[in-house]
């Protein structure tokens, strides 16, 4: 059922553009204000995070295992779905990453970086030369490309719905803290990403430059480095020859990002599929 609802979702998505109502945080963020305002957990932050986590998985869980079968599964697939959309990134990426595509064209790294720094709730100083702008740009695309889509696609099949939900929590605790200032374990979603990187990276090197990104790959596999960091390298490193164009300053740079992580994205389906075939 689980790839049923994958391919269901990623067609509703690409329907209706928007998720903007199935993908309300606000219930989250009063139930994380609430526990930080507790007197008794307001000095153990540790605590608070693995309660506003594990305390919605854990209700999802039981609601999920009490619907079981009944209605022909009708009502539990509906229920997965939603968990689905709503553990898919937030917002959009194409028009930013056009933006970006047409600012490195004309040579201008610093509006490149601009474009799609707004993605990134850890947006890092202007002063940075062309080579700092174009790699910190390359690692915003690549990590919103995978937590948007393929993190929720990975822990939806291994853990199904709970584990859907727990990932798009853990990820919206880390970008609560950048606003709020508050502790968190910034290990734990590492911890969550590190296998699902790993998986697209090599996803990446069959639909683009095999050999550059399999070399990166290796290198990258123990690495501790952010996830964004990790992916950054691997889109760097998987762009296809044909795919390199000249900017306006006679730099190279990817022609169609965009492309590449569709590709990615279509084979990691299939490789789905093809498991789900052979199981």
């Amino acid at each position: 059922m689980e790839f049923i609802v994958i391919v269901v979702g990623l067609l509703l998505l690409r329907q209706l553009g928007s998720l903007a109502s199935i993908q309300s945080d606000g219930w989250f963020h009063r139930f994380c204000d609430r526990l930080a305002n507790w007197p008794k957990l307001q000095s153990a932050p540790r605590v608070q995070q693995v309660i506003t986590l594990l305390l919605p998985v854990a209700a999802l869980a039981l609601v999920i295992g009490l619907l079981g079968n009944s209605w022909l599964g009708l009502p539990q697939f509906v229920l997965s779905l939603l968990v689905f959309l709503y553990a898919l990134g937030r917002g959009s990426l194409e028009p930013e990453v056009a933006d970006y595509e047409e600012d490195l064209g004309r040579g201008d790294h610093q509006a490149a970086y601009r474009d799609v720094a707004v993605l990134s709730t850890e947006r890092q100083d202007d002063v940075m030369n062309a080579e700092q702008s174009r790699q910190a740009a390359l690692e915003v695309i690549a990590y919103r490309y995978f937590e948007r889509y393929f993190a929720a696609m990975f822990w939806f099949i291994l853990a199904g719905a709970p584990g859907a939900l727990l990932y798009r929590l853990s990820v919206i605790r880390r970008d609560r803290a950048s606003t709020t200032g508050e502790s968190v374990d910034a290990g734990w979603l590492w911890l969550l990403e590190w296998l699902p990187v790993r998986l697209v990276g090599i996803s990446m090197c069959f639909v683009g430059n095999f050999s550059a990104c399999l070399r990166r790959w290796q290198r990258s596999f123990f690495s501790s480095a952010e996830s964004a960091e990790v992916l950054g390298g691997y889109a760097e490193h998987a762009v296809p020859e044909d795919e390199v164009a000249l900017n306006a300053a006679g730099e190279e740079m990817p022609a169609n990002l965009q492309a590449l992580f569709t590709r990615t994205l279509i084979f990691a389906l299939s490789m789905v599929a093809l498991l789900v075939v052979l199981w």
